[in-house]
């Protein structure tokens, strides 16, 4: 089709300011909708095409809406300024020492308030496409104007007319892209209406609003003040369901600012648990696992970027872990060879918070005594953000828990072995049991006998028996009986026979058991000796054979106490004899010396002695 620059130069009309331009403006448009690509490049490398922008510039100022003056301009230079060349120009009027270059944004501010829609979606769309480089967005930020402008954008984003909405959220997007570009949106008089007015704007439409408008919030949320001021405002959850709503829709576009400014909002710990209480949280999680597969990186990038952000914190760490996507999406991801270099690192690090506490190391442990012992073990690191804490047990008991390396443990049984295994844990996880440590504390004097108690008495005895102590400590190495303060015997059964006491006599009986480390502390009881009876032999008949020799006799006890199982001959204290019968013969004797004998009747309830009998046997 033939372009209307080829049948006149109407490009040199530009520079009037009565019909001659209006005329030139609308060829210019038509032009520019047949072929937009020739049209500019014949318009820039036109010899006058200086003057003509100047032209240009100053009709945006032209009041004449019948002819759509100010709108045509304003069309014209956002088309030229799509131009990588043309923006050039552009731009370096806005910087020019005419007056007009003061007058460009105000222009197309004012025309933001007009009442013909095409011009004021033209009007927006210009902004956005200056803002589009970072010369454009410092000359849009550094205007006097930007404070009217901004609020003057903001109240389309609600227009009918979705283009001009989408241009609105674009101009916005682009001046939030630098720091001080978003300070001016937060620091601006209306600022709440603003970022509530680019919430209701979020969705999924052809224009691109919501997706211009998931961008701008993404970067207002990229500062703490920003994410501050979005999440106080009562539409704060609304915006999170519908940033959700936009991750998992088909369009790309909306898709990947959602998850950037979902991202965003996750650095902050109000914004990070806001997004896992909402109630498309799961959804969110499982649209970034199905992401990270997208043919398109950047997408990918994002998805990653957005379930490391969340994995970064404790409870987000815990929640990836338990979806059943996140992990199988993340290797799969990591295992492709393709996979980009800053993609793979975002995968990686996730990857590597995500992981598992490992089975511990053995933990060393020092036996320091019969009761304690010294253990110590290896760190172990974590990216869950979650604090480690160590536990130590035996068995299913928990010595220690807590977050040192080494702890000494207190009040353990003496003697006794215990298999020591060490466990790592956060406030979400536990580790395996390290391998088991077999250790056994040292031996102890064992506590004392139980249950002492008196089994039988006579006259002269008292038999006396015992339970082992609950606690041994060790071997035992045999029990000590005390007659008082006076050790009477050394045994290894739990009974004693004590020989030797008054008759009708109160005694003070103790005992204690002893194993290598020594005796333990005594248990003690009172027993009583009975009054004489008649279960003691009779007093040993004495018959003297010759030099060498005695006979002795008796009687057994009228009333024995017990079964008589022997009878023991004492000779000056000490056992010449033993046997059943009532009679016995002592043997060489020193001649000329006296001697004591006295007959002991063993039963089975103890040791029954007769009265001593003295007898001298003959001289040499």
């Amino acid at each position: 089709m033939e372009m209307n620059w080829t049948k006149s130069d109407y490009f040199t009309q530009l520079v009037f300011k009565d019909k001659r331009s209006h005329t030139a403006l609308e060829l210019f448009v038509d032009d520019i909708h047949t072929d937009k690509d020739r049209t500019v490049n014949k318009f820039l490398n036109h010899s006058g095409s200086e003057d003509f922008l100047w032209g240009l510039i100053r009709l945006l100022a032209c009041d004449a809406p019948r002819y759509r003056v100010a709108g045509n301009s304003a069309y014209i230079l956002g088309t030229i300024a799509e131009n990588e060349a043309g923006c050039y120009r552009v731009l370096s009027i806005t910087t020019g020492n005419k007056p007009e270059s003061r007058n460009i944004l105000p222009d197309l501010t004012r025309m933001l308030q007009g009442d013909d829609p095409e011009s004021v979606m033209n009007a927006a769309g210009t902004m956005g496409t200056l803002a589009e480089t970072v010369e454009g967005r410092q000359w849009l930020i550094s205007e006097e104007c930007l404070p009217l402008t901004i609020e003057y954008v903001a109240n389309l984003l609600s227009n009918p007319n979705l283009w001009t909405g989408s241009n609105s959220a674009l101009v916005l997007a682009r001046i939030s892209i630098s720091e001080e570009g978003c300070f001016k949106v937060l620091q601006h008089p209306k600022c709440k209406e603003i970022v509530s007015k680019l919430i209701a704007s979020l969705g999924m439409d052809e224009a691109g609003r919501g997706m211009n408008a998931a961008f701008a919030i993404g970067r207002i949320c990229d500062l703490e003040e920003g994410r501050t001021s979005l999440l106080s405002l009562p539409e704060s959850e609304k915006m999170i369901s519908m940033l959700a709503k936009m991750l998992c829709c088909d369009d790309t576009g909306a898709s990947k600012n959602a998850c950037f400014a979902l991202s965003c909002l996750a650095t902050n710990f109000n914004g990070h648990s806001r997004i896992l209480k909402n109630v498309h949280s799961d959804d969110v999680i499982r649209c970034l696992s199905e992401l990270l597969s997208a043919e398109d990186t950047e997408t990918g990038w994002f998805s990653a970027m957005t379930l490391h952000t969340l994995a970064s914190h404790p409870r987000g760490c815990q929640r990836l872990r338990e979806h059943p996507e996140v992990s199988q999406a993340l290797e799969a991801a990591n295992k492709k060879p393709d996979l980009g270099e800053d993609l793979k690192e975002e995968v990686s690090i996730t990857l590597e918070i995500l992981k598992r506490i490992a089975k511990p190391s053995v933990p060393i442990v020092t036996v320091t005594g019969r009761s304690s012992v010294e253990a110590m073990w290896e760190r172990t690191s974590t990216k869950s953000g979650f604090a480690i804490k160590y536990q130590l047990f035996d068995g299913t008991k928990c010595f220690y828990q807590g977050p040192e390396l080494q702890c000494s443990v207190n009040d353990l049984t003496p003697n006794t072995q215990y298999l020591i295994r060490l466990r790592v844990c956060t406030e979400i996880e536990e580790s395996p049991f390290s391998e088991a440590v077999h250790i056994t504390t040292d031996e102890d004097v064992p506590g004392p006998p139980e249950n002492l108690r008196i089994l039988g008495a006579t006259v002269t005895q008292l038999k006396i028996g015992w339970e082992p102590p609950l606690e041994t400590s060790g071997l035992l190495k045999g029990y000590y009986v005390y007659n008082g303060k006076h050790m009477v015997e050394h045994t290894y059964e739990l009974s004693s026979i004590i020989t030797g006491l008054a008759t009708n006599s109160n005694y003070d009986i103790q005992v204690c058991a002893a194993t290598a480390k020594g005796k333990g502390p005594k248990v003690s009881c009172n027993g009583s000796t009975m009054e004489q009876g008649a279960h003691n032999p009779s007093k040993p008949q004495l018959h003297v054979l010759g030099r060498n020799e005695i006979h002795l006799t008796w009687d057994p006890p009228d009333v024995p106490l017990g079964k008589i199982n022997k009878y023991d001959i004492m000779m000056n204290g000490k056992c010449i004899h033993s046997g059943i019968d009532c009679h016995a013969m002592a043997r060489r004797l020193v001649p000329d010396k006296e001697h004591t004998f006295v007959v002991v009747a063993v039963t089975t309830e103890g040791k029954f002695e007769s009265k001593p009998a003295k007898k001298e046997n003959c001289k040499r």
